[in-house]
Formats: structure tokens, sequence, C-alpha cells
């Protein structure tokens, strides 16, 4: 899988057993407390120097010859284990070094002892594992690989750890076709399936929907894969071999129809630099992006970089902000992000962490900056792991394996400490006032309280509805532009039913008409006082859009208060209220020709005061189009 391995440019472990031990097996004398045979020494002699001239199978044939005449000397076995090394015989060389251990202490040849420790890692034999590492470690003066066999020494613990306490869950298989197949990406209805597949050097994407598998109809410049979709399914990131230096870079595609995909466009810098810059996580609104990079700057190896969306463009260009280097990477490599509808819970695939050995999948709340969570032992084994994610379900996770001679695409039911919350989501439709669907210039759902954006549709590759996933029982502001419309604004709170996701929003936009008020229920004061507060700055930057996008209107913006306190202080109250609105849309470049303010006080209730729901509803500011 070059997207997951060969070709992401990433430093691997390069254990140099065939420089490093047939250097010592050439100056190996007699160490046993016995003398060695002489014809036995001469033919071993003549052997090491066949293999350093690359005759292998002469030295072999030679090894053999004086093994007869000196079974037991150990310098036979060792050099018998480089040549099978450098042949790529695996099984022979570990036997011949096995051998050689039971003849001698190899003392002065500490290093086999970590390639043992190596062997047996990498068949999950962690306790006997353990063992070599720990004589390499004693015996070793030179330490050559010491800091590797600490490390691995601590995956041992945990790996030991880890199943002793743990139990693997069951498995099914979720997709297989006749070729391997890995690295999946759901959007938020389960309804659209990404995948990449491998034949022989190649990889490409295809996408199934509805059972049915279709061909990415747009061109590519070379490998590519590790799909990313935003909830909706209209976008999807990905890497695609650049034919550089240093291969990948990441594109997005934008969806035409049900089948077809706009043309790859480049994301370009700053998140796309002269390094390797590839594995893509793609928010479920589109404006945050986590991805794997070896530039400049990071911890070491491979990081995850996270960017925010600035702009789109309606020929498909992106503009990202600088992007940043989490928390959580290591001087080891981090790579292959997933992150959940939720925006906070993140997955990702690291070697910088003690675990069951390479890389395994970990979890962390980027929001909380919690520690990274080793996801357990039904994932991670003692090989690579790359490509987990979580369904909307939040309670299905999915991840390639290879563990029956295939790769296939599993998935299994998640624990309480690994399952997500549901993705709740929404349904928006935008109609006119005779229920016409009509696409919006701009819409926008945001969390009130964090301000977190959570969808965002800008017109560009955007239809007459989307999709946002959306947090239970949250304060949230939705508010829709289109050009010669009245600016829409509404606060709301969704609850979850008993086992539904999806949840239908209509907005009916209006003419423009004179007279007409809408009140901007995303402004908020403290009580009795004027300062804006931050969480009405989503909804006051919509307004000065709507402004801009229709420049014959003007406005007047009106304050109005509740009956608590003297009609003086109310008037001042509310005209104060108006006046910083006024100011803010004046700061963002709208003209004071095109508004006025004035504060009415308590005069124009809309409810009776004799209620806390009453007098909380008359306090309020509005626009009226003048």
């Amino acid at each position: 899988m070059q997207i997951c391995f060969e070709a992401i440019g990433m430093r691997k472990v390069i254990l140099l057993i065939g420089v490093w031990c047939w250097f010592g097996i050439f100056g190996l004398q007699a160490q046993q407390s016995r003398v060695v045979n002489k014809k036995a020494f001469s033919l071993f002699q003549h052997a090491q120097e066949a293999f350093r001239t690359g005759e292998r199978e002469k030295a072999l044939e030679l090894l053999g010859r004086a093994k007869s005449y000196e079974p037991g000397f150990s310098g036979l076995y060792l050099l018998e284990a480089d040549i099978y090394h450098r042949q790529g015989e695996k099984v022979r060389e570990i036997e011949a070094i096995k051998t050689a251990l039971a003849l001698d202490s190899l003392s002065d040849h500490p290093y086999y002892f970590f390639v043992l420790a190596e062997e047996e890692f990498e068949r999950a034999c962690y306790a006997q594992a353990k063992i070599y590492y720990a004589q390499y470690l004693r015996k070793d003066k030179r330490q050559r690989a010491g800091q590797r066999a600490v490390k691995q020494l601590k995956n041992c613990d945990f790996a030991l750890q880890a199943l002793r306490a743990g139990q693997k869950q069951p498995v099914e298989v979720y997709f297989q076709s006749g070729l391997p197949v890995y690295w999946p990406s759901l959007d938020v209805t389960g309804q659209v399936f990404l995948f990449t597949e491998q034949e022989g050097d190649r990889e490409k994407m295809w996408m199934l929907k509805d059972s049915v598998r279709y061909d990415l109809n747009f061109k590519v410049t070379g490998n590519c894969g590790s799909p990313s979709l935003t909830a909706d399914g209209q976008m999807m990131y990905f890497s695609m071999d650049t034919g550089g230096r240093n291969g990948f870079d990441i594109y997005v595609a934008y969806r035409l129809s049900d089948s077809t995909w706009s043309e790859p466009v480049n994301l370009g810098y700053p998140v796309n630099t002269e390094s390797w810059d590839a594995q893509p996580a793609i928010s479920a609104d589109g404006t945050k992006l986590y991805y794997a990079s070896n530039r400049e700057g990071g911890q070491g190896g491979s990081d995850i970089w996270f960017s925010k969306l600035l702009k789109r463009f309606p020929d498909g260009r992106q503009v990202w902000s600088q992007p940043r280097c989490l928390y959580f990477n290591t001087p080891g490599d981090e790579m292959a992000p997933f992150l959940y509808f939720d925006n906070r819970t993140l997955f990702f695939a690291s070697d910088g962490y003690p675990g069951m050995g390479c890389k395994d999948i970990y979890k962390v709340d980027i929001a909380s900056v919690s520690e990274p969570l080793n996801i357990g032992i039904t994932v991670n084994t003692q090989k690579d792991e790359f490509g987990f994610m979580v369904d909307a379900s939040g309670e299905w996770g999915y991840f390639s394996s290879d563990v029956t001679g295939k790769r296939c695409i599993y998935r299994y039911r998640l624990g309480e400490q690994l399952a997500c919350p549901p993705a709740v989501y929404l349904d928006l439709q935008v109609l006119d006032e005779q229920g016409n669907p009509i696409q919006p210039e701009r819409l926008i759902l945001v969390d009130v309280g964090t301000r977190d954006t959570l969808a965002c549709y800008d017109g560009n590759f955007s239809g007459k509805s989307g999709l946002a996933c959306v947090p239970e029982d949250k304060l949230l502001l939705l508010s829709v532009i289109r050009e010669g419309y009245l600016y829409y604004s509404d606060t709301l709170q969704v609850r979850r039913g008993s086992g539904v996701t999806r949840q239908l929003c209509r907005v009916y936009l209006r003419p423009i008409q004179k007279e007409q008020t809408l009140i901007l229920k995303g402004v908020f004061f403290d009580v009795d006082d004027y300062e804006l507060k931050p969480e009405s700055y989503p909804e006051l930057l919509q307004l000065a859009e709507f402004l801009r996008l229709n420049p014959e209107v003007r406005i007047e913006i009106a304050g109005h208060t509740d009956n608590t306190g003297s009609d003086k202080h109310n008037y001042q109250l509310s005209e104060n209220r108006a006046f910083e609105v006024y100011k803010f849309l004046f700061l963002r470049h709208i003209g004071k020709e095109r508004m006025s303010y004035r504060g009415y006080g308590k005069d124009y209730p809309l409810a009776p005061n004799d209620t806390e729901e009453g007098k909380a509803r008359n306090r309020r500011t509005e626009i009226r189009i003048q």
C-alpha cells in the first residue's frame, strides 16, 4: 500500500544487520574454550572471503564443509545467518542465530540478541522478545540499537499488559474485493462509501453508493487514496501523487451528481508544500482540515497538522490558514488522522507512544487536550495500523486488515471507552414562500456557545439542501442569505429522538420589501449592559454580508427592552445596544448612510411583561428595511 507505507516518505527503522554483524564475524577468532579444528577454521576464513566478494552460494558450501569438521563452532552459524539475511531468507537466518546461541554465549556479538528480539516481536511473541531485548542491552557496550531496544521493551510491557487485560471484540467483514482494499470513508448518512483499492503498484479510489460501485470519473496524475468526506458527502479530500520529489499533495473534488465529481483541485500552499503532505481528515462542515506531513517545524518524522478554511472560490480553489502542529505529536511518526462528526474526537496512527508495535491507532479529544488513548487489541497488532474510522452511530469502528491473507475492510462494535456520541444531523432545505427550493448564497450554522461552525455553504458547488451534524441540547444559530431575499436568522436546539438521527429543517425566505422587520436572535447582551457579547459576532457578520449582497438596502437598527426599570433608563439602554450593532457594521465597511439606529425602550412589546418568558421576548434587537 503505497499511500500507507512505501510512498509516504517516512523514516523507517533500518536494521543494518548485514553490515554490523558480518564485520564482527570477519574479526572472529576461536572464542570458545576449546580449540577449533584448524581445517574448519581455514574453511571458515575462505567462506568469509567468498561472502566479501559476493559469492554467497560458495560461502554456504564452504561453511557446510567446515561443519563436518567442527559442528560446534558458533562462528559458522553466525556467518551463515548473515548470508541468509542478505538473501532475504528470514526463517533460515533466525534458525542459524539460534543454533549459534545454543553453542556460545555470543557475548562478543550481542547484536544478534537484538535481531532475535525483533523477530520475536514481529511474531507478537512479546515475552520472548522482552528477554532478548534485555540481553542485548546488558551485553552490547556500544549500544548501537540501544534507543530502539529501550522503546521496544516499553512496547513489550504495554502489549503484555494489554493482552492480559483486554479481549478482542468480534469483527465482521464490511467490504471485500478481489484486490486489497483499505482506508474506508463514510458520509454521515452511511449511504456513500469510499475506499482505496490496490492492484500491483497502482492505488485507486472507488465509491460505493446503494450497493453500486462507481469508478471516480476525474483524471489522476498517479496513485491516489486516503479519501475523507464532509458529512453531506459533497466534498472529498484525498491524497494524490504529484510525480514530484516528495510524492503526495492534498486535493479536493466536489460532487456534481450521484456518481460524478469535479476535477480535483490542489489545495495549494500553505497546506501543500515541497514536503510530503497527505492523508487528510476533513471536518463534517468542511472548514477544518487535519493531515499528515513531514514538513519542517514539526516534532520529527511525520506529524499531524491543522488548518482552517478561509475562503472558497467559484472555480473550486480554496484558501487555508497557516497550519499548526498539534500537541500530541512526538519525535516518532503520527499520521492517518480521522475526525469524528462531533469535530473534537480524533483518531490517528502513531509509533511514538507505547503500543502493540509499529504504528497503533490512538484516540484523543482535541477540545479537552486529552492524552492519547490506545484503542486496543481488536485493531492494533505488532504491525502498522492505518485508516481507522467511526460511523455516525458512534458505535461501529472500521479498519482494514490482511489477517486472512487478503486485505479487507472490517468493522466491530466499539466498547464504552471508545464509542462516540451519535451524530445528530439536520437536513437543511431552503425554500421560497411558495415552497420552491432555492439555492442560498450563504448558509451558516454556528454553535452559539463555542462559536464553532457546524455548517458552511457559500454557494460554490453546493445545492439547494445540505446536511449539518449538530450537538444535542446546544443553542445553535442558523442564518441564510440569498440576494433579493430578506436575511434569515433563527436560533434552534436539537434534541435526539428515539433512535432518529436525521431531522428536517425548512428555511423559508421572503423577498425584500419595505418596512419588513427581522429580530436578530443571535445578538446577545448581559443583563442591563450594552456591550456586545462575543457570541453575537457570527450573527452580525452574516448581517454585514447580507447588506453587501444587497447594496440598495437601508436599515434601521432598533433596540427594545422589557418594562424593568425607568423609562429613561430603558430608552438609553436600548439605544446604546442599537448603537453597538451600528458600530459593529460600520467597522465592517457598511456605509453609515445605509444605517440608522434608535432605542424604543419598552414601547413595543411582543408579549405581556408579566412572565419571564414574555420579558425575554421583549428584550430584542431588530432591523427594519427602510
